[in-house]
Formats: C-alpha cells, structure tokens, sequence
C-alpha cells in the first residue's frame, strides 16, 4: 500500500477534510473558515473529492494544484476511482451504464470541455482522444497514495482492517469500509477517516459533525457531501505542540443562510434511523407529515413521505421527529422544504425541520396611550 509518512515539526496544524464530493466552493469557503496558511499549514484530504456534485473537473484540478504544495497530501476515495475506471477499465457496455446512472459524471465533463458528448459511436477512438487530454490528471487520480501516517494518526478514506500489520490491509478495504466505526483496528493510533457520513452514526446525534469512539480510536469526519438531504463540510484541526494534541471542528454548511426571526422549541426529540438497518410503517397520513413507527426499535414519529424511499420496505432518509431549536438572530441553513416547514441545519449543526413562520418577525406588543390624567401626573413627577 502507497502510505505517505510525513516529517511534521513539533508545533503544527493539520488541517482535515474529506469526502468534498465536487463542491467546490464549500471545500474553498471552508478553507478560508480555517484561515488556512498554506505556508504552515498541513492539510489533508482524505479522498472523494470528485462525483455526485456539480464540479468534479474544476475540484480535481484545484485540489492538483494545491498539491503542489508539499504540506497538502491527499489520498484517495472510492469515488475517485470511477474516472480511471471509465477510461481504462471499462468496456463500452459498463461505459455507458455509468453514464445512465451518474449523467454527470467527471470523465464526462473531461470529454464534454473538448466537445465530445456521445460514446455511443467511435467508443474507443473518443474515449482515447479523452485520456490523452486529461492524462496528467488521470495520472494524478490513479497514483494517489491511500494513507497518511504520523506517529499518532493513520489517515484514510473508509478504515484499514483488524489486524497488527493495517499497512496490508487491501485497497478494497481501505476505500470502502463501511461503517468502519462498527469494525474497529488494532492500532494504538487514532484513525482518521471519512467515507460514512457521520449523521448515519447514532453517535452523531442528529448532527452532520464528526464522530469520535475514544474506545475504538476511530475519528470520522464525513458530513455527508452530495449524499444526505442536508450536508455540510466538515475541517477537523488537529493542533500539535510538543506532546500536547488539540482538537477543533469547524464546518461550513451548504444551503441558502437565513436569519432566524422567532424562538422555536419543538416538544417533540429526533430519534435516530439506521438506513441500513431499519425499516418503518406507516400508522397515518397527516398532510404534511406522516406518523410511522421504526419497525426495529418500536418508535413512533413524523416524517415527511418526500424523506423516505420504497427500497425492501419503506425506509428513512432522516431521523424521525427532526424538528429542532432554534432562537431569533441565529442562522439557520436550507436544503429542503416542505409546506409548511424549513429542513437543514443550525448555527450550532443541528439537522432538522423549523417552521416557516419562524422566520417572520413576532408582531410587537401594541402600547396603549396614557390617558390625560396618566399624562399629567407623568409630566409633575418630571418637573419635581
């Protein structure tokens, strides 16, 4: 396995991030939230930061370009694979499979920037003409390494195996572990890795923020880029200093920003769902809102039917009773919206819906005019 060791110097930060997923301008808001200092500085990138999102072209070549610099590392994602894949693995069959299901698609976007759009003619001819074009970023895709390692973190994508010598774990493994939180390793390190969004994890608490098993020695980072409903991106600082280590998240949610004009405090707590795992029923339709029960756990709550999907049972996108607090003058962040409710995330990272009422102001509390005689005594106490 390719595994970078680099030589950090006693005081320093490292600077993490993964799964961008071609939000491009997320990944460089969030950047500048960190005050990023690409002079001191190591930042690294823990793999797919291509696919699913708008701008696979222009991530690959802005975070290329940022690897000139010997501070940034990154390694690769199981998503990054799929450009490499299109252009010297498939056959034309698989080709164009890829192509239906993920229409925009990085390799795509390579061939469309020198005018070819259809592989259904001339296949080999096209797609080679698309390789000699963008080689020198396919080859910086194809030779990414998989791992980072420092004398107390591994780095990677998805999670390394349980065993003593993790260096031999398989690339397979090390781009698809999932959920790697619930497998564990063996190392004394803390392992650093992305890959399963963190809301996914129970742990998470109904937040997009990373999650830390101090038992497992297992940090994931992911905050759920062009997979959740809601999705933020996530940095995690690790400042060193000698033997001192710290700890710091900052995250940049994507939606449009508004400005919460009244409290909310909903009576009723979001309670977690397992995609994976668990399937509901539906007890009744209320309009908006459905009341179903999590046939795992025997819990009862709202969801909107828009936030589930017919896939072996009827399952959940969120967590059900997703509704939130939030106090006049924070931000709150929208990705989603039902009739009569705003779903996504709070200044303080909380996923979940809020009414739309909440942001029109609270009318104010009409005064009453003092009466002549109340008017009269008011201006004698001044005069005195």
């Amino acid at each position: 396995m390719n595994i970078i060791r680099p030589e950090l110097p006693p005081a320093c930060r490292m600077i993490c991030v993964s799964d961008i997923h071609a939000y491009l301008d997320d990944f460089k808001a969030l950047l500048e939230q960190c005050e990023y200092d690409s002079e001191s500085d190591y930042l690294f990138i823990l793999g797919d930061i291509i696919e699913k999102g708008p701008q696979s072209l222009d991530t690959l070549n802005y975070v290329q370009n940022l690897c000139q610099n010997p501070k940034v590392i990154y390694i690769k994602g199981n998503n990054d694979t799929m450009p490499c894949h299109m252009a010297y693995k498939d056959d034309q069959a698989r080709f164009l499979d890829r192509i239906k299901r993920r229409p925009v698609n990085t390799f795509v976007q390579m061939a469309g920037s020198i005018g070819i759009t259809d592989f259904t003619e001339d296949f080999e001819q096209k797609r080679q003409k698309v390789i000699e074009a963008y080689k020198p970023q396919l080859d910086f895709l194809q030779n990414a390494p998989l791992a980072i390692e420092t004398p107390r973190f591994i780095f990677v994508h998805a999670g390394i195996e349980s065993r003593p010598d993790w260096e031999n774990s398989s690339p397979d493994n090390v781009l698809t572990l999932y959920p790697f939180m619930y497998y564990g390793h063996q190392q004394s390190k803390i392992v650093v890795c992305g890959h399963c969004p963190a809301y996914n994890l129970q742990a998470a608490n109904n937040t997009n923020l990373p999650v830390y098993d101090r038992d497992k020695r297992i940090l994931d980072i992911d905050g759920g880029m062009g997979v959740k409903t809601a999705m933020q991106l996530n940095a995690m600082i690790i400042s060193l200093d000698g033997d001192r280590c710290r700890f710091k998240t900052l995250f940049h949610p994507h939606g449009e920003e508004v400005t919460v004009e009244a409290d909310v405090t909903p009576d009723r707590k979001p309670k977690f769902t397992d995609w994976d795992k668990h399937r509901i029923t539906v007890i009744e339709d209320r309009g908006e809102f459905l009341l179903v029960k999590n046939d795992v756990t025997g819990e009862q709550g709202l969801i909107p039917r828009s936030f589930t999907s017919e896939s072996d049972g009827l399952r959940p996108w969120i967590y059900l009773d997703a509704f939130v607090s939030v106090k006049a003058g924070e931000k709150f962040y929208i990705s989603s919206e039902t009739e009569n409710h705003l779903f996504g995330i709070t200044q303080k990272g909380k996923v979940g819906f809020i009414p739309r009422s909440a942001l029109i102001p609270p009318p104010e509390e009409e005064k009453e005019e003092p009466s002549e005689e109340e008017s009269a005594a008011e201006q004698v106490n001044t005069e005195e």
